[in-house]
């Protein structure tokens, strides 16, 4: 009885994990399971994130994506080369995918992407060969790390630099299979460019991250005459009169403007977020029409039951980034960014009112969207939570600073004798403008912390019966 209970607990959160990360029918259990804990692991609802067994538990699912007697029948191999080093030799080996069906692709490609963030996080991670264990390099004790960062209390002792090795392939790896695979799709490819630019411009190599950004540029306007590209080819700022640019365009410039504020080009930034929020704002905020799959109106109580006992269907693709995005919750969160981005630049140039006014507004919409959404907007809101807790401390920070500057001259005031002549000073702020607004911003986070995390009870009610 107890066994059967046990195999029933393991069925049920099989289930409920496939349904949170759904994988193509068509692989077989093992690659799907594999696929799935991996993206829970990297996700766990206890916040114990475990990013080198989410990637070792990708990499069993990719290598059986590419085994021809498994779930990589029919993949042709685009090169010859291979790792003898790794344990499978053929991991990195790029294949020709077309003739696989569009859920297969799919989730091939997010399970290469997964593997690809993963190993981001586990970047410079070594193995030490007398314990097989994993650590972080600043943990090690060794020449090349004077000094390592105390071992957590509880942990194993820390490993020493002559017992280490590389622990993982680098994520430039994964990265590189994914843009030499043929079969992904345009927007799939300016996905990855656009992750792995993120990831070069994090390791410092500025001129690599530049290429990557100018690859999906060209995937964004793939098609277009180059003569009447919808963007200036120096400023890179959207041009006035044209149509609406495309969700792939806008997510380019995106990126290539956030480099530029990050890496302090301040007068380039700024252009681009400016005519990226003018050009999102002039988007459609009609809903673009999505056929429905008819159903029948009268369907039997058992078909009903077995529609719900049997596993969702696989999510249909996303859009394909051709078109311009309407004015969704989530674009208007984009707005809200873009809104944070120029209220920081411009505090940070001097324009202090003006960079107030500008990360007000921002989280004001921030806070607007992310109220009026619904259930089934995980993504949406995860996006919009960023944006308003980005705006909150900027908001906090720029008050801050503001407030205690006014005590102070305040405080200096008091402290020196009254002239004559004051009745004729400049102008006066009024009293505690600042420390008003600090308070304003206090009350802001406290009202919206409700809204920064979701509280609902345990969905899965039934796994309870089998808990302690």
């Amino acid at each position: 009885m107890l066994a059967a209970g046990l195999v029933i607990f393991f069925f049920i959160q099989e289930e409920i994990l496939e349904r949170e990360h759904p994988t193509p029918h068509e692989w077989t259990y093992m690659t799907r399971k594999y696929l799935r804990d991996a993206r829970q692991l990297e996700d766990p609802k206890d916040g114990n994130i475990r990013w080198a067994s989410s990637l070792g538990r990708v990499r069993n699912a990719l290598m059986r994506l590419s085994d021809p007697k498994k779930d990589g029948a029919g993949l042709v191999p685009l090169s010859d080369v291979t790792d003898p080093e790794l344990e499978d030799p053929i991991e990195f080996v790029p294949y020709d995918i077309t003739a696989k069906s569009e859920e297969w692709r799919r989730g091939y490609f997010e399970a290469l992407m997964t593997a690809a963030k993963t190993a981001e996080h586990v970047d410079g991670w070594v193995l030490d060969v007398t314990r097989n264990m994993v650590s972080p390099a600043r943990f090690v004790i060794g020449p090349s790390n004077p000094n390592p960062v105390p071992i957590p209390p509880g942990a194993a002792h820390a490993p020493l630099e002559e017992n280490c090795v590389g622990a993982f392939p680098l994520a430039d790896r994964w990265y590189m299979k994914i843009l030499a695979t043929k079969g992904f799709t345009e927007r799939q490819r300016l996905e990855a460019a656009l992750e792995y630019a993120s990831f070069m411009e994090y390791k410092d190599q500025a001129e690599a991250a530049r290429s990557l950004q100018e690859l999906a540029l060209g995937e964004a306007t793939k098609g277009t005459d180059a003569t009447r590209l919808p963007y200036d080819g120096k400023t890179f700022t959207v041009r006035d009169n044209t149509d609406p640019p495309s969700q792939n365009l806008l997510d380019v410039l995106g990126s290539i403007a956030n480099s530029k504020a990050r890496s302090g080009d301040i007068s380039g930034a700024l252009p681009m977020y400016i005519s990226l929020l003018k050009a999102r704002r002039g988007l459609s905020d009609e809903r673009p029409h999505e056929p429905r799959r008819s159903r029948p109106s009268d369907v039997s109580v058992y078909q009903r039951v077995l529609d719900f006992v049997q596993p969702p269907a696989y999510p249909p693709p996303p859009p394909d980034g051709t078109r311009p995005p309407w004015r969704s919750a989530e674009e208007r969160c984009q707005e809200a960014s873009l809104q944070i981005y120029i209220g920081e630049i411009l505090y940070a140039s001097g324009s202090r009112d003006d960079g107030i006014s500008w990360t007000r507004d921002g989280v004001d919409l921030a806070e607007e969207q992310l109220r009026a959404l619904g259930a089934g907007t995980k993504g949406t809101k995860k996006l919009c939570r960023e944006c308003l807790g980005t705006g909150l401390d900027n908001w906090r920070a720029m008050v801050s600073q503001l407030a205690k500057a006014e005590r102070a001259k305040e405080e200096g005031a008091a402290a020196s004798k009254p002239s004559m002549f004051s009745f004729w000073g400049g102008a006066k702020e009024p009293d505690g403008r600042w420390a008003a607004e600090e308070a304003v911003v206090q009350e802001r986070v406290r009202r919206t912390k409700d809204i920064m995390e979701d509280v609902a009870p345990p969905r899965d009610f039934i796994t309870n019966w089998f808990k302690a």
